[in-house]
């Protein structure tokens, strides 16, 4: 049993949860070897998958960093890859998810960000400004790291206790219009918190809870799966997002 009773309450109470090497190389290989072909050539992801470049969060398409191809993110890759769906029906990750949010799950949405060398941050923000599932606690992400994450390639960053302020009004980023900028309202938050971890690890984080991560300052790659669990019963308040479920689990 990997689940510890702990585990939820230190969830609870900061809004994030860092389990340290859950998964073996050999739990990452067919998903890592998966990630690389398409990293290499994005027209090898299975119909349906999206695939996004570093040069699309860029409002001035007419500059430099516009026109970088290097790969960013995927979505929908658990939705259409049958690598992806039997990664995430991995016992080990269902267990942890099961103990944080209950019995009867599936996958909301799935994601991969990818930060090549030189990638750039994403922005502080909360994952529930974006899918507005219902009940608002019953969003929990997973974010699974393929690599080491480090503070020189841009591990994740949370403010603990941000998600007991539900979801913030958001403001478009003017350069990034694809980010949400949170308006805190001049809250009295925490310093936030750098959480490296090493490959194979998991961090959970609540729907509410804002987090971010800076560039990768390094010459590798440092990848992650992100799953976007949910209760079985939960909805998004977007109907088009209900329709688009990645994985009935339960």
């Amino acid at each position: 049993m990997i689940f510890e009773p702990w585990m939820k309450t230190f969830y609870h109470e900061h809004g994030y949860l860092v389990v340290k090497q859950v998964l073996t190389t050999e739990d990452m290989a067919a998903v890592s070897t998966r990630t690389d072909e398409i990293v290499k050539n994005p027209a090898t992801a299975t119909s349906g998958v999206s695939v996004g470049h570093e040069g699309d969060t860029i409002a001035d398409k007419s500059s430099l960093a516009a026109k970088n191809n290097a790969v960013r993110g995927t979505a929908f890759l658990v939705r259409f890859d049958p690598v992806f769906q039997m990664f995430t029906r991995n016992t080990k990750i269902l267990e942890l998810v099961r103990g944080l949010l209950g019995l009867e799950i599936k996958l909301f949405r799935d994601q991969m960000l990818l930060k090549p060398p030189g990638g750039q941050a994403k922005p502080v923000h909360q994952d529930q400004s974006y899918f507005r599932v219902q009940p608002m606690d019953d969003l929990v992400t997973a974010w699974v790291a393929l690599d080491d994450a480090t503070r020189e390639n841009g591990c994740m960053c949370y403010v603990p206790g941000s998600h007991k302020h539900g979801i913030f009004e958001v403001d478009k980023d003017p350069d990034r219009p694809v980010h949400h900028i949170p308006n805190t309202r001049g809250l009295g938050l925490p310093d936030p918190v750098y959480c490296p971890v090493p490959a194979g690890s998991i961090i959970f984080h609540h729907g509410c809870t804002l987090h971010s991560s800076d560039v990768n300052r390094t010459d590798s790659w440092r990848r992650a799966v992100i799953l976007h669990f949910t209760t079985a019963a939960a909805r998004s308040e977007v109907d088009r997002l209900n329709e688009e479920v990645s994985l009935e689990i339960d």
